[in-house]
């Protein structure tokens, strides 16, 4: 089922600007990473960046309605929003209404399924889902269909996603970041380029700056974090 979206979003009093550049957080969760770095950059603006707006897609309505609330309380009212929806329902249709006012920045995917809610349980699920990748999987038609990162997401994003503008994806579990990665490869190799050739090899660090809180636990614990990022190419999308 789609979530409602007003025909008038962004241009109706969500963003202070909506013509702003837009950086989309998917799976965000209670909010807090894109809500540090929106007061990060509001309080220290980044030259290269520049001003932009912020919006996390979260699956769970109550948890989407909750960092919208902490949205207010952090005075990133107009910078900062959060929706409730199925990225692999929805985003399309955000992303072509926030593009009639303005323009894709940055994509963000961080952590998803398997996502351990737990924080002291992260090392127990961290093995959890590495015994599971070795063993080839136990349910594989079932973490298809929670797959965040589908032919669907990266064919939209090829779609409106401008030169430059680019997809940053991680994980703490080494298949659940290859599988995203082997994904954005296989289906849009002409609209995307990974910034590391090799898939074997990771980013060492964080190009954003700003830590999730998983991210936090997991380093806490001295537990590998894998990332890459995928850039826009020059390619003119076609249907």
């Amino acid at each position: 089922m789609e979530t409602e979206l007003k025909t008038e979003w962004p241009n109706d009093g969500t963003f202070a600007d909506p013509s702003l550049p837009l950086h989309i957080d998917i799976g965000c969760g209670k909010g807090g990473f894109l809500l540090d770095l929106a007061s990060l950059r509001q309080d220290a603006p980044n030259e290269l960046e520049g001003d932009r707006n912020y919006l996390g897609l979260e699956l769970r309505p109550s948890v989407a309605k909750f960092a919208k609330e902490r949205t207010v309380r952090r005075g990133l009212a107009g910078k900062a929003d959060f929706i409730g929806c199925n990225a692999n329902v929805d985003l399309k249709r955000i992303v072509s209404q926030y593009s009639m006012f303005g323009e894709i920045a940055l994509v963000s995917i961080q952590y998803p399924d398997p996502h351990f809610k737990c924080e002291s349980n992260i090392k127990r699920g961290h093995d959890i889902a590495m015994n599971i990748s070795r063993k080839g999987g136990t349910d594989k038609k079932s973490h298809q269909k929670r797959r965040v990162v589908t032919e669907e997401v990266i064919n939209t994003l090829a779609k409106y996603l401008k030169e430059g503008n680019e997809i940053f994806i991680q994980s703490d579990v080494q298949d659940v970041l290859d599988n995203m990665r082997e994904t954005i490869r296989e289906f849009s190799n002409e609209y995307f380029v990974d910034v590391i050739d090799n898939p074997d090899e990771y980013m060492e660090e964080n190009p954003v700056g700003v830590p999730t809180e998983r991210e936090i636990s997991v380093l806490d614990q001295d537990l590998p974090v894998y990332r890459t990022v995928f850039r826009r190419t020059c390619k003119e999308w076609q249907e």
